[in-house]
């Protein structure tokens, strides 16, 4: 199983154009690992895991094409998650000489309210909508997944975070989540995961009940190791880096690597079998 990272920044990005902080300068000046787009994530080239507004970029960047993926997973409905104009371009219009398959698209409510708000049918589109909810449990084509309810502002409501098995290897992708309540960790527990991506938008700052800061991250996976969510081995990757609460990446890596973390850059490939 591999993971394309086709982005790490939480939802403004990195640099963000109204600010001149100094992760925001230093990106602006040293480039490279240091511009981060909108959180997204390519399994294999099959599973696209949210569709933000950087996405085609994303793709142009990374030599990334999407004609082989057979399921969209958002995570919730706020814009840096989820684009609904990156499902309406699928119209055959766009594509005339490219044909592409049906795609499962799984999501909560929340954004599947703004797919229907967009006017385009799931026909055009070809599309097949795939409903679920926090704690529920579905197959899509190569893939069993699982919901868990996220930590992120009551007002979403569906705001899901993802056990994703291809039969062989088990991924949790963990963004846009505060520390979990009670009743998710026995969701969690004996799951044996292989790999985590976990979400560290509040980097070194005071957390909320929305974003992790590294220290959250800390106990999260100490946690998790307790109720044997994730293998002794599980390799563990923090994305989704705030601006304003994130320093430059050099000096984020640093920081993670002594939490035995990898710090996720944009165009980070993953290959869960090593």
């Amino acid at each position: 199983m591999n993971i394309t990272f086709l982005g790490s920044a939480a939802s403004e990005g990195i640099p963000f154009p109204y600010c001149k902080c100094t992760t925001c300068e230093h990106a602006r000046k040293f480039k490279g690992k240091n511009v981060r787009k909108r959180c997204s994530y390519l399994i294999n080239d099959n599973l696209l895991i949210d569709i933000g507004p950087d996405l085609f970029t994303a793709c142009e960047q990374h030599n990334v094409e999407l004609t082989k993926v057979t399921s969209i997973l958002v995570t919730h409905s706020h814009l840096d998650h989820f684009n609904v104009q990156n499902l309406t371009v699928r119209e055959q219009h766009f594509h005339k000489n490219t044909e592409i398959p049906k795609v499962n698209f799984v999501a909560g409510p929340s954004a599947m309210t703004l797919l229907s708000q967009s006017g385009v049918s799931d026909n055009v589109m070809n599309l097949l909508r795939v409903p679920i909810l926090p704690f529920e449990t579905i197959k899509v084509p190569n893939y069993h997944i699982k919901s868990i309810k996220a930590t992120h502002l009551p007002e979403i409501g569906d705001a899901m975070n993802y056990i994703i098995s291809d039969g062989k290897n088990k991924i949790l992708l963990a963004s846009d989540t505060g520390i979990y309540h009670e009743e998710v960790w026995k969701h969690l527990a004996n799951e044996m995961i292989d790999v985590v991506i976990i979400e560290a938008t509040k980097g070194l700052f005071p957390s909320n009940d929305n974003h992790l800061n590294v220290k959250d991250i800390n106990n999260v996976i100490e946690k998790l190791y307790q109720i044997k969510a994730i293998k002794k081995t599980a390799n563990i990757y923090a994305t989704h880096f705030g601006h304003q609460h994130c320093p430059p990446h050099s000096e984020l890596n640093k920081i993670l690597n002594e939490y035995n973390m990898h710090c996720v850059y944009d165009g980070l490939i993953v290959n869960v079998n090593k």
